[in-house]
């Protein structure tokens, strides 16, 4: 399960999360003016505080978070949430505190069906003692399948705090672990531009009823 208070998870695992669990970001690009450039995922848990498995717990340097316990539904439509049009270059941020080696989502958005990850961060199993972390990017019109774009192999990050930045660019995707570049991967999407269906959903700390992968951390 997840605690958190900001920001991304979610499965039957647990995340914890300080002041922001799950954000995504955007640059401006030029000529635009009073555009949404930062996205609070965890805005979705606030909303749904009447789920008797979420609950506050102590987060990172004493800000409150939130908690994912097993059986905890955060689902939302993602467009209260997220922009129509996520554009070619972004930046996901989660701090999290996993309690369990279960592999698991922070976030996913969900096609309309349920069964295609649309965009999400995985913690899974990895070579060895370490885990991995993956950007799942997803083009739902043309895959009938979750796609990991990126995979990153990082050391085990159960029971402590980590915080992990992904950045997106039009031609490769890093990721930082606790403000240490780790890797940095070529990386080809299609589209460039990812659009979401008006339907799609917005799950914290799991992917869903199909495809599950509840992760059990702190945020």
């Amino acid at each position: 399960m997840f605690k958190g208070v900001s920001f991304l998870g979610f499965f039957v695992p647990r995340i914890v999360s300080a002041s922001s669990l799950i954000k995504i970001s955007f640059a401006n690009p030029a000529g635009a003016t009073a555009r949404k450039l930062v996205f609070d995922l965890l805005e979705a848990a606030v909303a749904s505080t009447d789920d008797n498995n979420l609950y506050i717990d102590d987060g990172l340097d004493g800000f409150p978070a939130f908690g994912f316990r097993p059986g905890s539904e955060v689902k939302q439509p993602y467009r209260l949430y997220l922009p129509e049009k996520l554009p070619s270059e972004f930046t996901l941020v989660a701090t999290f505190k996993p309690t369990s080696f279960r592999t698991g989502y922070l976030f996913a958005v969900l096609n309309p069906f349920e069964t295609v990850v649309q965009l999400g961060i995985r913690i899974s199993d990895g070579p060895g003692t370490n885990q991995n972390v993956s950007l799942v990017y997803t083009n739902s019109d043309l895959h009938s399948h979750s796609e990991e774009v990126a995979k990153f192999t990082v050391p085990k990050l159960t029971k402590k705090w980590s915080k992990i930045v992904i950045k997106v660019s039009t031609t490769d995707v890093s990721l930082h672990l606790n403000c240490h570049e780790m890797a940095r991967q070529r990386v080809t999407r299609i589209p460039p531009e990812l659009v979401f269906d008006t339907a799609s959903t917005l799950y914290i700390a799991q992917a869903g009823p199909h495809i599950q992968e509840r992760y059990d951390v702190s945020t």
